[in-house]
């Protein structure tokens, strides 16, 4: 399973040097990331969360304002708990960041709680 997601970088989202700032990639990203579940009516709250627990990424590109970035992400791993997604970032044909995010499904409690079967399915497909 592979997601897409399109966004126009804002003039505030760049830094002094005019480029968008490593943080606002991550914000894109986790951004990609909700649009999807949304997509597959997989729940962002809730009775929980998905918070991070880890993140690499390397940056290749520079975005600038008025720019397209096209966000692909996939899930690499799904655990009993939680999701692996790789991510890429792009400008039309240039990779600009790549990466990988996990996250883990919470309860209201923030205990990590097993993954449904349906969004097992879902993700896989």
């Amino acid at each position: 399973m592979e997601f897409h997601h399109q966004r126009r970088v804002a003039f505030a989202d760049t830094d002094a040097a005019g480029v968008v700032h490593f943080s606002r990639i991550l914000c894109y990203v986790e951004e990609a990331e909700h649009a999807c579940l949304a997509e597959l009516g997989i729940p962002l709250l809730g009775d929980g969360g998905w918070p991070r627990v880890q993140l690499d990424c390397n940056y290749t590109a520079p975005l600038r304002p008025e720019d397209t970035a096209d966000i692909v992400i996939s899930p690499l791993k799904i655990g009993g708990s939680s999701i692996v997604w790789k991510f890429e970032v792009h400008c039309g044909e240039t990779l600009c960041a790549r990466g990988s995010m996990k996250t883990v499904r919470v309860n209201a409690e923030g205990k990590p709680v097993p993954l449904e079967d349906s969004w097992r399915a879902q993700l896989i497909a």
